[in-house]
């Protein structure tokens, strides 16, 4: 399709990611995710991913798993649990990309769905989850020994004396009703060591809008 029937498909759909589809045309997603998505961004191509087979936990729209295939990934699949239309039917064909989207719950992931991987990505998702120990054990199921797991979530910030887990209800939320789970770092790297995942490395993001909260 040309640039204008692009951009009316684009108008049928909502997009969170916003990703660069020709020169001149993206999709129309949250800017202000972009700093968070970046730092995720970063970690991935750090890795080798090269004839390596990738899960793109809370996929969305596609930016982590494109990504991955663009690294020369083997296989790339990426399950939501509000599966994206328009990654479907516009992104993917127009990419002619070989990735894979599935409607499909964290908690109902096994290694009967789809098999092992050699990387997961987990990103924008723990911190909307009531059970986040859960997802971690469905996610430390089907990621091979010596495989490599990206988290992207809100954190708690304190001292990090302790680990600690901040399960907010309603109001008492920091950033909305659906956001429900925020670890400290030492909560999240611990409970990652608990399952026999080593964190090799962290980065926070810390603006001063958050700082404010």
């Amino acid at each position: 399709m040309d640039e204008n029937q692009l951009r009316d498909e684009l108008k049928k759909y909502y997009f969170f990611h916003i990703i660069q589809l020709t020169e001149s045309i993206s999709t129309p997603g949250d800017a202000n995710a972009v700093p968070i998505q970046n730092v995720a961004l970063k970690a991935l191509r750090s890795l080798d991913v090269k004839n390596k087979r990738v899960l793109d936990v809370g996929c969305r729209d596609g930016l982590f798993s494109f990504e991955a295939e663009k690294l020369g990934a083997q296989e790339v699949i990426g399950i939501d649990n509000d599966l994206s239309l328009g990654a479907v039917n516009v992104l993917i064909p127009h990419f002619n990309s070989k990735v894979k989207m599935y409607e499909l719950n964290i908690n109902e992931l096994t290694p009967e769905n789809f098999g092992m991987f050699d990387i997961v990505l987990f990103p924008g998702v723990l911190y909307h989850l009531r059970y986040p120990f859960w997802a971690l054990k469905r996610i430390k199921d089907v990621l091979h020994e010596g495989g490599k797991l990206i988290v992207e979530t809100a954190v708690y910030m304190d001292d990090n004396s302790r680990a600690m887990l901040f399960c907010p209800v309603g109001d008492d939320s920091p950033y909305g009703l659906t956001n429900c789970t925020f670890f400290n770092v030492k909560g999240l790297v611990d409970s990652l060591s608990s399952m026999d995942l080593v964190t090799e490395s962290s980065e926070l993001l810390y603006t001063q809008e958050l700082q404010k909260n």
